[in-house]
């Protein structure tokens, strides 16, 4: 649980730099920033369907109410997967804040999206993947309650779609 809240604490100040402002607005500008088009929507499709899940959980955050009581919220979702052949963590989350960018500006394909935890068709999902043991650990946060839930909910159905299969099973 420790490193679950701390990565939702990295999250936390990344999304912070975007609350209150039109989804629209912060996707403009990651595609300003970040989008080179070094990666086309083939691409990044097939990138999407080659992740294997490990795990999905929760992200939570802490919040002190008063001397010795607080309350968990839930900040998004969290998922374990196997690092993409030939990708860092830091070009995957540049990948996906760029196709999500692209999405909710009307520049790509939302029925090729499906049903995927990386974006929201009216809301902005900060994306951040980090190493974890060799693995990926990739945080995905909303800036309400709401769209944390669905980012949750996507992101448990993508897992159960990616799932690695545990040896012994078929593939």
């Amino acid at each position: 649980m420790g490193k679950v809240c701390g990565l939702a604490a990295v999250s936390l100040l990344a999304v912070s730099c975007s609350a209150g402002r039109p989804a629209a607005v912060t996707a403009a500008e990651v595609e300003r920033v970040q989008c080179d088009g070094s990666m086309t929507a083939d691409g990044e499709l097939r990138l999407l369907r080659s992740i294997k899940v490990l795990d999905v959980e929760p992200l939570f955050s802490f919040s002190h109410s008063s001397y010795m009581h607080g309350e968990e919220r839930l900040v998004g979702a969290k998922l374990l997967i196997r690092p993409p052949a030939g990708t860092t963590a830091e070009t995957l989350t540049r990948i996906l804040q760029c196709r999500n960018a692209r999405l909710l500006l009307g520049q790509g394909d939302v029925s090729a999206a499906g049903h995927d935890p990386y974006s929201l068709p009216n809301a902005w999902v900060n994306v951040e993947v980090t190493s974890e043991n060799g693995n990926f650990a990739v945080a995905l946060t909303a800036e309400s309650f709401r769209d944390n839930l669905t980012v949750l909910d996507r992101a448990k159905t993508y897992a159960e779609d990616h799932m690695l299969a545990s040896e012994g099973e078929s593939p």
